[in-house]
């Protein structure tokens, strides 16, 4: 009996020792995982609540019928925006201009889609920008589906006249938030056709990153108005 005991003593330090390092390890691999999720988005091997893969603050409630119907913007802006091979049909469209940080500002709700009040309007022979929502927390936005888009493909905005525009895809590409930033704005800023009346649309693609709030990659797309 007193043997027994004296081996229980000398096991209790091994035991007591396996644990604390299978405890540290443990701690290590979630700090690990944790890291590559906050500072590239990588994905950890537990789900996480549906509010950290998103912007919690994007509006996603469902625009109604009449809402969209009373929409309203001065005869040359750009009213709505619609992608019949995408199901898009009279998207709301609003005026914005960039925030603090320089950006261009996004809509308030997934379903709307912002103008870059400073680009040019339909039928002005410019450049038209606008961006939207790709996803948020319960739901698709309205461009979810933007990057599947084709050459060829038909895009139509309509006026606050009433009088609506179409414009045929020319490129579409996902491209890296960093080169989005550096080099992608000023190409978005231009036809992809020398001359031509344009229409270019951004939205947010890839992993949500938590460090900058947002996604990681964008959908680039430029399209010329069909004459």
């Amino acid at each position: 009996m007193a043997l027994s005991v004296q081996v229980n003593k000398r096991r209790f330090p091994w035991i007591r020792a396996c644990i604390i390092v299978i405890l540290l390890a443990l701690l290590g691999l979630v700090g690990w995982y944790g890291y590559r999720w906050y500072m590239f988005g990588d994905p950890l091997p537990v789900s996480l609540p549906v509010a950290a893969t998103a912007d919690p603050r994007v509006d996603e409630s469902m625009v109604s019928t009449q809402a969209i119907k009373e929409h309203t913007v001065a005869p040359g802006d750009p009213r709505y925006l619609a992608i019949p091979s995408l199901g898009i049909s009279k998207a709301r469209v609003f005026g914005v201009g960039v925030d603090k940080n320089g950006a261009l500002e996004a809509p308030k709700n997934l379903s709307d889609i912002a103008w870059y009040a400073k680009s040019s309007t339909p039928g002005s022979g410019g450049v038209i920008l606008l961006d939207g929502h790709n996803g948020g927390i319960t739901r698709d936005g309205v461009f979810a589906k933007l990057g599947t888009l084709k050459k060829g493909d038909i895009l139509e905005v309509e006026r606050g006249d009433g009088k609506t525009f179409r414009y045929e895809v020319r490129e579409n590409q996902s491209m890296p938030l960093e080169e989005a930033n550096s080099t992608g704005m000023k190409m978005m800023m231009q036809s992809a056709e020398a001359g031509e009346e344009a229409l270019n649309v951004i939205t947010c693609d890839g992993k949500w990153v938590p460090r900058y709030s947002q996604f990681d990659r964008r959908i680039m797309l430029r399209a010329v108005i069909v004459k």
